[in-house]
């Protein structure tokens, strides 16, 4: 009889960054039903309250914490006040992200910056908050840091948020090694499209998956999945790699878009 694996957080403390729509909020309430106490991360506190009462349902323990990650005193203040009030944070999960949708000609300075400052230095600010207080505690830990398939490749009218998730992939890297001698794993996942686009909670109209080769979106569970897989004790001798969620996509390159180069062909 097969192994059934069973993921038990009991007594973990997760954070969430942008734990609101789409991926977040399935990410916080999987870590949740697992036996961790969840922290629902967004900067809008409305909005950080209903992932809380989304991850909580069934009585799971869930919390929102609304502040700002890209403001390193505003960061530090919020993961102390939650460590106080919770117990050490020891799973962070950095999946807060923004993105415009254009290329080097049309996006702006400020656009530029406001995508590589939530990707890129909320990652950043959180990873060092919540690194510095399981070192203090010598306390192991582990950090999940939301990639994108974008991020492995090149995708027009997305030049800000392709290299901010480009940089989330050897930050991870970089990371790893940073705290392994502290024993706190760092990995990343990079899903592919999935659900509504990246900020939206809702989706207008159906998403094209005509590059994905398992033929559909991504589900917020899958991601979520494989993030309780990298948080757990499963994955005690992982660190330093990127889980790629993405159906196939990055395996080759418009797989079911191409045509077929033996369609029609005679056979001799």
């Amino acid at each position: 009889m097969p192994n059934r694996v069973v993921y038990d957080l009991s007594g973990r403390v997760a954070l969430v960054t942008g734990a609101g729509p789409n991926i977040g909020r399935v990410i916080a309430a999987t870590l949740a039903r697992a036996g961790a106490s969840v922290l629902c991360n967004d900067v809008k506190a409305d909005i950080a309250e209903a992932a809380a009462r989304f991850a909580g349902e069934g009585g799971h323990n869930a919390h929102a914490l609304a502040f700002d990650i890209t403001d390193p005193d505003a960061v530090e203040q919020a993961v102390e006040t939650a460590s106080r009030a919770h117990g050490t944070i020891d799973i962070l999960v950095n999946n807060a992200g923004v993105t415009v949708p254009k290329n080097i000609l049309t996006v702006s300075v400020e656009e530029w910056r406001l995508v590589t400052r939530v990707i890129q230095d909320g990652a950043f600010h959180c990873s060092r908050a919540v690194a510095k207080r399981l070192i203090a505690a010598n306390k192991p830990g582990t950090i999940v840091n939301i990639a994108s398939t974008t991020g492995h490749r090149g995708r027009k009218n997305a030049i800000a948020y392709a290299t901010a998730k480009g940089g989330i992939l050897n930050f991870t890297r970089a990371l790893a090694m940073d705290l392994a001698p502290h024993r706190i794993r760092v990995n990343s996942v990079s899903p592919t499209k999935t659900g509504a686009s990246v900020g939206v909670i809702e989706t207008a109209g159906a998403r094209s998956f005509d590059e994905i080769p398992l033929g559909r979106l991504g589900e917020p569970q899958d991601h979520a999945n494989a993030v309780l897989f990298l948080v757990s004790d499963a994955a005690s001798f992982i660190t330093g790699i990127d889980l790629r969620v993405d159906g196939g996509t990055l395996a080759t390159w418009g797989t079911r878009s191409q045509p077929d180069p033996t369609a029609g062909a005679r056979r001799a």
